[in-house]
């Protein structure tokens, strides 16, 4: 199965958007109801586990190691301005979360690849 040319032009804009709204929620200031209150901790972990995902399916070529790198400087940066946004503040939990989810994404996109070559093939071709 051969994938579209614009496929991996898609899945980099998609990847794109995903960063641009997990940027909004990371710096918005004001919470409404816009911003669903859930457990915090959990939503970092899925939110950046399928990031992880996400990040894979649009730059398969790279190595592990520098898509988690990507995610986590994004992460930690989103927290450090968040210091500066009373009144949000920096948390090393929601670090540590969102770096757990990432490698569960990027760990799990892994495997599908290596279990499942034919049926990732589309999303994962590098």
């Amino acid at each position: 199965m051969s994938v579209p040319e614009w496929w991996r032009p898609l899945c980099r804009w998609q990847f794109v958007l995903l960063l641009a709204i997990f940027t909004y929620f990371g710096l918005t200031t004001a919470s409404g109801p816009h911003i669903p209150q859930y457990n915090d901790k959990l939503m970092h972990f899925l939110g950046y586990g399928v990031a992880g995902w996400s990040i894979t399916v649009a730059l398969p070529g790279w190595p592990v190691w520098q898509r988690l790198l990507v995610l986590v400087v994004y992460s930690t940066g989103i927290e450090v301005i968040q210091h500066f946004l009373p009144p949000r503040t920096f948390s090393l939990g929601d670090i540590l979360a969102n770096v757990s989810g990432a490698l569960l994404g990027i760990g799990s996109a892994e495997l599908a690849r290596r279990l499942a070559p034919n049926l990732s093939r589309a999303l994962l071709e590098r």
